[in-house]
């Protein structure tokens, strides 16, 4: 149908609708459509590049225009017919409108609106992309044939929400078969397929084959939306929440792409774009959460030699929505130490009009439209010294930032870091600080700033780096880290008129296994060793020719790297390592099981500047003095008497606190004293040579509620070819509570010693003390008791081991007897415990009976009755067992003998989480008549599985037995 008058041209077709002469009418009882074709209702253009940077006449611009628009529409079964007119056929308010429902995406023919055999409603708007309606909707049509004379409207349909509001749209699939759009164009393939995933409603196949899953999905809306002979007068609005990671993922597993648009805005005014602004979700390439704007607009502008033009134009801009972005472990490599800063804020919310980019349009540099130079992001930091609850400092400076959107491969990410793709890149990464004060590791417990120092600049790097430091691995968003930086070293300043800012870049022990793993405490390392000269004022009267230092510390400033490193791992391998140099770090033990740090007490700022300044004879007389202390490990370096190498000296006398509680809490050191000496000396043939000297005087291991071992004094040293040499003066030990009778039995015994069958063993792998008291056989007229003994045991081990103690009330192999008349018994006890698992095995046992006789002279006969009970219990397994044992025998005349036995045992046994309990009964019966004797033996035995020994349901049933059985039993 063509109507001149006001440009009507449709198609109208009519399914099961025949004319009888006078109306419209169904051919058969069966569904009837009206199906109406509409001209292309958009027009997708080229965007031209900025008029503003155009100096020449701009040539043609291509276009291309959508498919037809069909619209589907069902005669309701109440209707007895149509008239044969055009006002009745586009009467569509009688009608029922049809849309294409979810899940049903490829039509029976390409390019038609017919599914399954019935026609939908399809409209193709924007170019490309297929949409219908997502609710019911109406239609609101001016049918009426337009006046002769005046103005004419043009023919025009209004499509209207249920609620005569906004009409929800849904995209269910793009157009694939006509060719490509021209480029630039306002809107993306991507963009396309993105709209389609988040308003189809569609499901992802589950993994391994499971129950789908389904896809966040919230319809277009539409404010306007008017069908016209010269296309659409149309007004979209989109919005999506972006994507987590998993999400991502299960795209990703799926084989698809992950949508990550989540603001799409369009304007037409018949058919042509007026505004057109898509949002891309992304991060920048320090991790903060942020979108890409696009916005075309029309514009309409004179230029020479064009006239008056209307072209689209485009405006790029990137909008901050995470302002600051916190920096833990998680990701990195060295669990965040190669990054110094805790937490980035963004001051930037929006961005000036930036370019549009060229080679990527998903992972780009932020680079200005006016300029050409990258935009310089302001950026506050907070330095390391804010992790963990703690303030640290306010940095600010300049970067520039790049934009890379969710679901971009992992190749299209490196060449933002590709130096021949990026020939700024060196200046991008490479920032200056205006020597800004900030830590540049976190600082040790109680040493705050003391890895603090005036930066100049700071080497950025995006990704995580390798063990040996050279190489970074490929890039990742969001896990900045500094490579290099130059700061200012005050220790060296001192010493050396070569001041200012100095490169330097971390310590590779400290990035493998923490400031702690470095004997020194290092952080940092100097690209270039400095070379120093310590006067005699400078060194505490004593004289130290030239040394160059290298390796800056946390609390010993900066020494020489006289340390050999394996470059894979970060492991120091050549000066010797004692775990009470680390003390004031994670890891440290004390007598093999007590962490060190928990016994020390913090270190301020001022006396750690104090130790700096001490000398070798000051260091002495604090050893020699009781009260002297060294709260931190000092570092002196020093020439050889003869000239032919050097020595590392750490020394350190900490003051010592019991804590309130842990592992530590079994250490009293209220009045302890801790003496640690190590050298390490080099020769100028490299080989190194270390002694290591230790003291602890008066300090005990106390366990409150079972034994005391207090020491006078122990002592080691570890000499070079020789083996540790280890030893122990003032030992006593005493029990407490439930043992403190043993110390009463042990009164009468000589004070300096532990009397007969003490012991104590110091090796270097550790010590054991105890004692083994044999309490003499007691016979009191009817009561005996024999072979009963005491033994103790407190086994110190030195090499990460955990202290035990062990009390027994005789062995089972050596049970102690108890006999009262005719009644007898025995048994034994013992208990281990230690400081991790607390009681490790306790076992024990219990014997008892009777045995009576008697003799009647004819006949004679006797009985015994004997039980007992045994337990023992370990970390895991456990075991209870008890029997029953009853003898009897009869003689009569010597001629008749008859015999008879009872046992009855039972036992239960648990294995991790398996138990059982087992019962085992027999009776025994003998007779003995003359020459002639028979004995019969009758025995029953049973076991019982606990719950977690039965096999599951799903052990006994298959799940193909268990389908047939609920296929028998469904309704």
């Amino acid at each position: 149908m063509v109507r001149p008058a006001d440009m009507l041209v449709v198609d109208i077709n009519l399914v099961n609708l025949r004319f009888d002469g006078h109306r419209l009418v169904r051919r058969d009882p069966g569904a009837a459509f009206v199906v109406v074709g509409l001209p292309p209702q958009h027009v997708v253009e080229e965007v031209p590049p900025l008029l503003s940077t155009v100096t020449t006449a701009l040539g043609p611009m291509k276009a291309f225009t959508a498919g037809p628009t069909h619209l589907a529409f069902s005669v309701p079964a109440t209707m007895d017919g149509l008239d044969l007119s055009l006002a009745s056929l586009l009467d569509w308010a009688r009608l029922v409108p049809i849309t294409v429902p979810v899940g049903l995406q490829v039509p029976d023919t390409p390019g038609s609106a017919v599914f399954q055999g019935i026609p939908k409603s399809v409209l193709e708007f924007p170019t490309r992309l297929l949409v219908t309606y997502d609710e019911p909707v109406g239609w609101v049509v001016t049918s009426e044939p337009p006046e002769a004379d005046g103005p004419t409207a043009l023919w025009h349909a209004r499509l209207r929400g249920s609620q005569d509001g906004e009409v929800l749209l849904r995209a269910f699939a793009t157009v694939r078969d006509r060719g490509g759009l021209p480029a630039p164009t306002p809107l993306s393939t991507e963009n396309l397929e993105d709209i389609v995933t988040l308003t189809s409603r569609v499901e992802l196949p589950g993994p391994g084959g499971g129950p789908p899953l389904e896809v966040h999905s919230a319809p277009l809306h539409a404010e306007q939306f008017i069908v016209t002979p010269l296309g659409s007068s149309a007004h979209l609005h989109g919005a999506w929440e972006p994507l987590s990671q998993p999400a991502q993922d299960r795209f990703t597993q799926a084989g698809r792409r992950p949508p990550n648009l989540v603001l799409y805005d369009h304007i037409t005014g018949l058919g042509r774009d007026q505004f057109v602004r898509t949002a891309t979700h992304g991060r920048m390439s320090t991790g903060h959460e942020a979108v890409h704007i696009q916005e075309f607009r029309r514009v309409f502008v004179a230029r020479p030699n064009d006239g008056i033009v209307a072209y689209l134009q485009r405006q790029d801009r990137v909008v901050i929505k995470q302002p600051e972005v916190q920096y833990g472990p998680s990701g990195y490599r060295h669990e965040g130490r190669e990054m110094p800063f805790s937490a980035l804020r963004i001051t930037d919310r929006v961005t000036p009009l930036i370019q549009q980019p060229v080679s990527d349009p998903d992972a780009f540099w932020v680079i200005l439209q006016d300029s050409g130079k990258d935009h310089e992001f302001t950026l506050i930091g907070t330095d390391c010294e804010g992790r963990d609850g703690g303030e640290g400092r306010k940095v600010s400076f300049t970067m520039p930032l790049a934009f890379v959107a969710d679901g971009v491969p992992q190749e299209r990410l490196n060449n933002l870091y590709d130096p021949a793709q990026q020939p700024r890149l060196g200046d991008r990464l490479n920032r200056s600080m205006g020597g800004q004060v900030m830590a540049m590791a976190q600082p040790p417990p109680g040493a705050p700033g003391s890895t603090s120092h005036a930066v100049g600049t700071l080497t950025f790097g995006l990704g995580i780096r390798n063990g040996n430091g050279k190489d970074r691995d490929l890039p990742v968003i969001g896990l900045p880290f500094v490579s290099g930086a130059t700061v200012r070293v005050p220790a060296v300043e001192q010493f050396t008129p070569n001041g200012g800012a100095l490169s330097v870049a971390f310590n590779e022990t400290y990035l493998q296994q923490t400031m702690a793993g470095h004997p020194a405490g290092a952080y940092l390392d100097l690209e270039k060793a400095v070379s120093l000269t310590f006067g005699a004022e400078k060194s505490g009267g004593v004289a130290s020719p030239n040394a160059a230092v290298k390796v800056i510390t946390a609390q010993a400033g900066v020494i020489p790297d006289m340390f050999k490193t394996d470059g894979a791992t970060g492991q120091v391998v050549g000066a010797h390592d004692i775990g009470a140099i680390r003390a004031a770090f994670a890891g440290a033990k004390m007598l093999g099981f007590i962490p060190l740090g928990d016994i020390l007490k913090s270190v301020t700022k001022d006396s750690l500047g104090a130790l700096r300044q001490l000398g070798d004879a000051e260091i002495e007389a604090i050893l020699r003095d009781a009260n002297g202390l060294l709260p931190a490990p000092v570092l002196r370096i020093r020439d050889l008497v003869d000239g032919q190498g050097k020595e590392l000296r750490y020394v350190w006398k900490p003051s010592l606190e019991r804590p309130e509680s842990g592992p530590a809490h079994l250490l009293d050191v209220s009045k302890a004293s801790l003496i640690l000496d190590a050298r390490t000396v080099r020769s100028k043939d490299a080989v190194d040579r270390s002694t290591v000297e230790g003291r602890l005087t008066h300090f005990a291991l106390d366990f409150e509620d079972i034994a005391r071992l207090d020491f006078a004094e122990l002592k080691f040293k570890a000499s070079p070819g020789k083996k540790p040499d280890v030893t122990a003066s003032g030992l006593e030990l005493t029990f407490h509570k439930d043992l403190e009778f043993i110390n009463s039995l042990r009164s009468a015994l000589p004070a300096d010693a532990f009397g007969p069958g003490s012991y104590l063993d110091v090796q270097p792998s550790g010590i054991r003390a105890g004692f083994k008291l044999a309490v003499p056989a007691i016979g009191l007229g009817a009561f005996t008791l024999s072979n009963l003994s005491l033994g103790a045991e407190l086994d110190v081990p030195f090499e990460g081991e955990p202290v035990s103690f062990r009390f027994s009330v005789s062995e089972r192999a050596h049970p102690f007897n108890v006999t009262v008349s005719l009644f007898g018994g025995g048994g034994y006890f013992s208990m281990l415990v230690d400081t991790e698992q607390g009681v490790r095995q306790a076992e024990g046992s219990i014997e008892f009976g009777g045995a009576t006789a008697l003799n009647l002279g004819v006949a004679s006969g006797g009985v015994s009755v004997m039980a007992g009970v045994r337990f023992s219990l370990g970390p895991k397994d456990v075991t209870l067992g008890g029997y029953l044992r009853c003898n009897g025998n009869l003689t009569v005349l010597g001629i008749l003998t008859v015999t008879a036995q009872f046992y009855l045992e039972l036992t239960y046994e648990k294995h991790g989480h398996q138990s059982v309990v087992r019962g085992r009964g027999t009776l025994t019966v003998g007779v003995r008549i003359a020459f002639f004797s028979k004995s019969v033996s009758l025995t029953l035995e049973r076991s019982f599985s606990g719950a977690p020994g039965d096999p599951s349901f799903d052990v006994c049933v298959l799940p193909h037995h268990w389908q047939e059985y609920c296929a028998a039993f469904a309704p």
